[in-house]
């Protein structure tokens, strides 16, 4: 389109948010509100986004410059927990005060590094109209005018949004944009907004509902807003050093933002950190021929059969299951990995699944229900964040898990796949081997140093792990975790089958 259909399109939106003069002179928007997010890597069915927060939350932001302040409080149900915490941004600076972490919960007073406070402003900037119309008027912008009502504003080193306006008010119907979603690659995310109402002669809508991928995962009711001519510096002061982010970590923060802030309503900090590497430089061992790779947060078991590898779990994302992966060739040389088996669909246990297929001929083993979801996975364009399988697609397959499925081991044991059945998820698998008496988990039950306390556990699941292991018949003496579990000073990634029995109320 031309210029002047640019300008008119340009005109037309900030005329129906209250006009140039009122934009210009907004500084600082405050919003209160509740809602609720939904994870869509989460819940029993890929196709059933879980329900992870319901929250409420004031947000100071500057309508220009890189500043928020963000009271949040949250009822988070993964892990039942009540958040509580004060996040404030300010450039690369960040701080977070009392409890942001559903599996710790216990107050922080801490810095926070930059790619938190990016990731924080980036869902702010696609959240907020007014924010959005400012930067698109911006000296030099790069905005153009396409059919329909179209504006699209193109940003270095973020995806370009496109806000589609309504014919007849001129206001922001909604904002689309494809972010990278790990596993499943290119994801169409779509903002829409609703009953907008006149703050202080600027247009602010009430309602806000995010989709990703078609699926309703964020709902946000705005029950209060104002707006401020003037900001104050007290508001979005912060102190500390600025924690520079690695150039992954960055581009993670800007391209996946809502795939992080999935995580970041559920109470989940360390997403934030992005991880990169395990957390010994090699993996321990279970048991001969079966090793653990121990990461920040998720473990990978990675067991030898007579003349190849297979793994359990393959979980996070690309840039850590590359080191992952680095660390099981060491451990293994000569023999290539060909079998994966993935407990469950969730993200964060699979998010590295394309990683480990693009050394080719892999086969994928998960429950019968995820089959679909595996194969859309490793199929699905990866052109926001092309990754090593999208730059060179080779042979993997995908097979489903009815009921159990049984390897050799190279030392003449048995390493089985068994389903289960579990509130977690309808596709859960534990995985047993038989020489070690080990039985691999996740999410279900994470070992603990000491004896726990009876009945501590996570709802039902100790009991449903437990049970399993009962009825099945399985050998067991140690129960080996996707998570490690603490006492609060130390932990671990295995404990024995008793400590288990413990949590599940036996």
């Amino acid at each position: 389109m031309t210029d002047t259909a640019l300008q008119s399109l340009l005109g037309k939106l900030t005329d129906a948010l209250g006009g140039r003069a009122a934009l210009e002179g907004a500084a600082v928007e405050r919003t209160i509100a509740t809602g609720w997010r939904r994870h869509p890597g989460w819940g029993t069915d890929p196709a059933k986004p879980e329900l992870v927060a319901e929250f409420s939350a004031t947000l100071d932001l500057d309508v220009v410059g890189p500043r928020y302040r963000w009271a949040h409080r949250a009822k988070t149900y993964l892990v039942p927990t009540d958040l509580d915490y004060v996040e404030v941004g300010a450039g690369g600076r960040g701080h977070v005060s009392g409890v942001d972490f559903m599996f710790d919960p216990r107050p922080v007073d801490l810095d926070i590094p930059s790619w938190r406070v990016a990731a924080r402003l980036r869902h702010f900037d696609l959240t907020s109209p007014l924010r959005l119309v400012r930067r698109m008027l911006a000296p030099g912008a790069d905005v153009t005018a396409g059919p329909g009502d179209v504006l699209t504003l193109r940003e270095f080193g973020r995806p370009p949004v496109r806000v589609t306006l309504d014919a007849a008010t001129g206001l922001p119907r909604h904002a689309d944009l494809t972010e990278e979603h790990s596993p499943l690659g290119d994801a169409a995310v779509r903002i829409t907004f609703d009953d907008f109402h006149d703050v202080s002669g600027v247009r602010v809508p009430f309602q806000v509902d995010i989709t990703v991928d078609g699926q309703h995962v964020h709902s946000e009711t705005r029950t209060e807003a104002s707006i401020s001519a003037s900001a104050s510096e007290e508001l979005f002061a912060v102190s500390g050093e600025i924690v520079e982010p690695t150039l992954e970590q960055a581009a993670y923060a800007l391209n996946s933002t809502e795939w992080v802030m999935n995580y970041v309503y559920s109470g989940v900090r360390f997403y934030f950190d992005l991880q990169t590497a395990p957390v010994t430089p090699e993996p321990v061992d279970l048991a001969p021929g079966v090793k653990l790779v121990i990461g920040p947060s998720h473990n990978t078991m990675v067991v030898e059969l007579p003349d190849r590898l297979l793994a359990v779990e393959s979980p996070l994302y690309d840039d850590y299951s590359r080191a992952a992966l680095a660390q099981v060739k060491r451990a293994f040389p000569g023999k290539p990995l060909r079998e994966l088996v993935c407990t469950h669909f969730h993200y964060d246990h699979v998010g590295g699944v394309r990683e480990f297929a693009a050394d080719g001929d892999l086969t994928v083993h998960v429950g019968t229900p995820a089959v679909e979801f595996f194969e859309r996975a490793l199929s699905a364009p990866h052109h926001v964040d092309p990754d090593r399988l999208a730059s060179g697609p080779v042979r993997t397959s995908v097979r489903g898990v009815a009921e159990s499925l049984s390897f050799e081991t190279a030392g003449g044991g048995t390493v089985t796949a068994y389903r289960i059945v579990s509130d977690h998820a309808d596709d859960m698998m534990i995985v047993h081997v038989s020489s070690g008496g080990l039985v691999f988990n996740s999410d279900l039950w994470n070992p603990t140093p000491g004896l726990p306390e009876s009945g501590d556990q996570r709802g039902r699941l100790a009991t449903q792990l437990y049970d399993a292991i009962q009825a099945l018949g399985l050998d067991v003496t140690t129960v080996v975790g996707g998570h490690r579990g603490s006492d609060g000073k130390t932990s671990a990634h295995a404990a024995p089958i008793e400590y288990l029995k413990r949590a599940a109320g036996y």
